[in-house]
C-alpha cells in the first residue's frame, strides 16, 4: 500500500510538471514566437510552418503530428516515457488553442526570440525532467538509431535542422536567422532547467597519488570518491583511477587541490546529466 501511494504521488507530481511545461511552451509560441513570425524545431516547428504556409491551426496540426509519431515510435520508448510524452504533447496542443489570444503586441525580433527561446526552453526542460519529451523528432531519432545506427543526438540535430531550413520556403531570411538564435537560447534554457542551478561535473583522475588526492577532495567537498584499478594501454603498467562527482562551483578548487598534490596528474572533467544518491538531488 505504501509503495502504491508513493508511485501515485510520484506520477502525479511528474504529470503536473509535464502540464506546467506544456503550458509555458504554449504561452511562448502564442505570446512571442507568433508575434514575430518565428519558427521552431521539432513537431511544433512543423506545425508553425504549416500555419505560415497554409494557415493551419498549430494546435490541431501539432496534435495530429505528435499522435502519429508517438503511435509509430511507441515501442522505441519506455512505457513511462511514452505515457508522459503523450500527456505533454496532447497538453501543449490543448494549451496552444486555449492561449491563442494571449498576445503581447510586441513585434520585435530580439525580444520575441529571447523570451520565446527562454520560455520554450523552460517548458521543454520541465517535461524532460519529469520523464517526457515535447516534440516528436526525438522519437524519430530513436527509430533512426535503431535501423540506421545513427546516434540519437545526431538524429535530433539533423531533423530539427531540416525543420528550421524548411522555414526558408515560408518566411523571410531575417525571420529564419532569428529563429536559429532563438533555438540556441532554447537549448541553453533547457540545459539550465535539467541540470539545475548548480550542475554537476564528473572528475576522473589518473595519478600515483590518488589516495592522498581522494582524502583531500573528501575533506573539501564532504563527498566520497571511488578508486579504481587500471592498466596503461601502452606501457601495460598498473595504475589507479579516481572518480568523483562534484558541483560545478567546486570544480576550480578540486582542480587546484589535484595540481597541488601532483602536477603531472591526468585529469578529465565532463558533464553529468543526472546524479542520484549520496546527498545529490534529482528533479525527476
Amino acid at each position: 500500500m505504501r509503495l502504491a501511494k508513493q508511485l501515485f504521488k510520484d506520477h502525479t507530481k511528474n504529470v503536473i510538471i509535464c502540464l506546467i511545461g506544456a503550458f509555458i511552451s504554449a504561452i511562448a509560441v502564442n505570446s512571442f514566437i507568433l508575434e514575430s513570425n518565428l519558427g521552431d524545431g521539432g513537431t511544433v516547428g512543423i506545425a508553425l510552418a504549416l500555419k505560415y504556409a497554409f494557415g493551419f491551426s498549430p494546435a490541431i496540426s501539432s496534435l495530429i503530428i505528435n499522435t502519429l509519431v508517438i503511435i509509430i515510435g511507441w515501442r522505441f520508448l519506455s512505457t513511462r516515457t511514452a505515457v508522459y510524452t503523450f500527456i505533454a504533447n496532447t497538453a501543449i496542443s490543448i494549451f496552444l488553442d486555449l492561449t491563442e489570444n494571449f498576445k503581447t503586441g510586441i513585434d520585435n525580433f530580439v525580444i520575441n526570440a529571447s523570451f520565446g527561446g527562454v520560455l520554450v526552453g523552460v517548458g521543454i526542460g520541465l517535461v524532460i525532467a519529469a520523464g517526457g519529451v515535447i516534440g516528436g523528432t526525438s522519437v524519430i531519432a530513436k527509430m533512426l538509431n535503431k535501423y540506421f545506427d545513427i546516434k540519437t543526438s545526431q538524429g535530433i540535430f539533423v531533423l530539427d535542422g531540416l525543420v528550421v531550413l524548411s522555414f526558408l520556403f515560408v518566411l523571410p531570411l531575417e525571420n529564419v536567422l532569428f529563429t536559429i538564435i532563438m533555438i540556441f537560447i532554447t537549448e541553453r534554457a533547457t540545459s539550465f532547467i535539467i541540470e539545475g542551478f548548480n550542475p554537476k561535473k564528473a572528475v576522473t583522475v589518473i595519478s600515483s597519488k590518488n589516495e592522498i588526492i581522494s582524502d583531500k577532495i573528501n575533506r573539501f567537498t564532504g563527498r566520497g570518491s571511488t578508486l579504481l584499478r587500471g592498466k596503461g594501454g601502452y606501457g601495460k603498467n598498473e595504475t589507479s583511477m579516481l572518480y568523483v562527482v562534484v558541483p560545478q562551483s567546486q570544480v576550480t578548487r578540486v582542480k587546484k587541490l589535484i595540481n597541488e598534490e601532483d602536477e603531472n596528474a591526468f585529469l578529465v572533467i565532463h558533464d553529468v546529466r543526472d546524479v542520484l544518491g549520496n546527498g545529490f538531488m534529482n528533479l525527476s
